[in-house]
């Protein structure tokens, strides 16, 4: 695969965030977790859009692009993308 190194450092960006949401959730610092969350889905929609050779410097750019590729196409829930346009 042409990204499988972006692909891998990418999702390795989204487990470090997704921990990070844990740990200030537990905390009890609640907006900081809802972003980094966030960020954690946002990175994974980058890595996903990589395995498709497709990348974006705008984030609203990755987010159309996550909906049409994979939500609308039904490759992944629609559900999905609305959290992410959220």
């Amino acid at each position: 695969m042409k990204y499988e190194k972006e692909i891998k450092i990418i999702r390795e960006k989204a487990r470090e965030n997704l921990a990070s949401a844990e740990l200030l959730l537990n905390e009890g610092f609640y907006d900081s977790a809802v972003s980094r969350a966030y960020y954690a889905m946002f990175y994974m929609a980058e890595a996903i859009l990589l395995t498709k050779e497709l990348t974006f410097s705008k984030h609203s750019a990755v987010i159309a692009a996550f909906g049409h590729h994979f939500a609308k196409a039904n490759v992944l829930p629609k559900e999905l993308h609305q959290h992410l346009r959220e």
